[in-house]
């Protein structure tokens, strides 16, 4: 469900962290005074190292942190909620802070941040067949703190059967399947051919080593609730065009999904798992008036259910971790029926795995609808079609709620502080002049006319001075205004 479907996951995202002017932020800060004394050490990595020594003792903090403007925003480890300080620069070694508490305290630049050893440029060769641009180092470099990211180019791309939509897509990566329509006429039944379905992966290589796969909404036939079709239908044949099968458990369906997805994975160890409360609360509110038809009707009431797991599992002689979500529906007592909705998996090596999420989130969240496909598919299909493109409304909606709802229950948490802990950043297109969210995982995000997308940590970088990018006009996306 576009980004916000990821977001339990950001403990394991690393942050970015902002420039501001030449004036960098990175290096090692000092204060004291006859009371105190205070030493942080800020990363290129977006992480930090702090000790304050006072008379109370000596005390150590680590963590990540972000600027944003003037603001400063610390995230020490075990804390769910990051300490927001105000900042300016006085000079290029002199920090003017301002605590919560409105103690204002100027910290001394000590020494500049430890960098890493300079790095020899690739063939041009594997550096296409990552999506990395020819100048940049290996990709597994940005999980290595210290070492610098490499630049991502990302180009839009269509799907290829019908063109229904376009999403961004890292330059050399491959991608298969897309939109598909099942014929009623060999499952016995339209119960699946209400709307087109999307069965479509992109990965790095045939092997898939680094991946993102958007599975199908599928429909299913539980009779449990019917008088008399438990007795007549088994699972395994097909009622209405639903497969039957009883409804699982949540964390059924993803593990049975992931040992369907992967059978030769072995020693596989589930690391996490959210419920996504607030995804099942948002789809109650959005099916009030269906639940209001069926208590009018005696029936049962639709139900839903959701779940994020992260696992880690050996296969091919290599460790993997994968993400998978789904977000159960129950119409078992209206329609005799229950689907999985947005079920998402993306997978990368384990010691990879939060180098590449913010990648993999990116292209997630960059699909655009075609609006002619749209439209000719409500031709073709009416109604049919209608109930498949408000279903896209309905998880667009709840996307928004989510949203909405984190604000709401979290007041105090200012925006600037939600999109630093999900790992995002709101700029505005140079072009269309639109307001896009996206990673922050990297300082600076160029666009161009075409919609494909460039990011880097490097300031110097102007992709319009470089031969293999400049057949195009690009423009860096500013942070927008607030």
């Amino acid at each position: 469900m576009r980004y916000l479907f990821f977001s339990i996951l950001c403990c394991f995202l690393v942050a970015a962290v902002s420039a501001q002017g030449s004036d960098s932020i990175v290096g090692s800060w000092q204060f004291r005074n006859d009371q105190v004394e205070i030493v942080v050490e800020l990363s290129a990595d977006g992480t930090f190292h702090q000790v304050t020594a006072s008379a109370k003792g000596r005390e150590t903090y680590t963590g990540r942190y972000q600027l944003t403007g003037q603001v400063l925003y610390f995230l020490p480890q075990g804390a769910s909620q990051p300490m927001q300080l105000k900042c300016r620069f006085l000079d290029a070694d002199t920090l003017l802070v301002t605590y919560p508490s409105g103690e204002n305290l100027q910290w001394k630049r000590s020494k500049p941040a430890r960098m890493a050893a300079p790095q020899e440029r690739p063939a041009p060769g594997p550096a296409a067949k990552t999506g990395i641009a020819k100048a940049s180092v290996d990709p597994s470099s940005s999980a290595q703190p210290g070492k610098k990211r490499p630049v991502l180019f990302m180009q839009r791309t269509w799907e290829p059967n019908e063109k229904a939509f376009t999403f961004l897509l890292p330059r050399g990566w491959k991608f298969q399947g897309g939109i598909f329509n099942v014929n009623p006429m060999q499952t016995n039944g339209p119960g699946n051919s209400i709307a087109p379905k999307c069965d479509l992966t992109v990965k790095n290589d045939d092997r898939g080593t680094i991946m993102l796969h958007w599975f199908p909404a599928w429909n299913y036939a539980d009779l449990t609730y019917s008088p008399t079709g438990a007795n007549l239908f088994r699972p395994g044949q097909y009622y209405q065009g639903m497969r039957v099968k009883p409804l699982p458990a949540t964390k059924q369906f993803l593990t049975e999904l992931f040992q369907t997805s992967r059978p030769q994975a072995s020693n596989v160890n589930v690391l996490a798992e959210d419920p996504m409360r607030e995804v099942v609360e948002a789809s109650f509110r959005s099916n009030q008036q269906i639940n209001a038809n069926l208590r009018q009707m005696g029936l049962r009431l639709n139900s839903y259910d959701a779940l994020a797991m992260l696992v880690e599992y050996n296969e091919g002689g290599q460790r993997f971790r994968e993400a998978l979500i789904t977000n159960i529906t129950d119409a078992r007592g209206g329609a005799f029926m229950w689907s999985n909705e947005e079920t998402i998996a993306f997978r990368a090596p384990a010691g990879e795995y939060e180098a590449w999420k913010p990648v993999l989130d990116t292209i997630r969240s960059s699909v655009q609808v075609n609006p002619q496909w749209a439209a000719a598919v409500a031709r073709a299909m009416g109604e049919r079609a209608k109930s498949a493109l408000e279903t896209q409304r309905y998880i667009n909606k709840v996307a928004n709620e989510i949203v909405e709802n984190r604000r709401r229950t979290n007041a105090e948490i200012r925006h600037e502080q939600y999109l630093f802990i999900t790992g995002q950043e709101e700029y505005t297109n140079p072009f269309t002049g639109q307001h896009e969210r996206d990673t922050s995982y990297y300082r600076y995000r160029w666009v161009n006319n075409q919609g494909d997308y460039l990011y880097t940590d490097e300031n110097s970088f102007d992709p319009n001075k470089y031969e293999e990018y400049n057949t195009r006009e690009w423009k860096r996306t500013p942070v927008m205004k607030r």
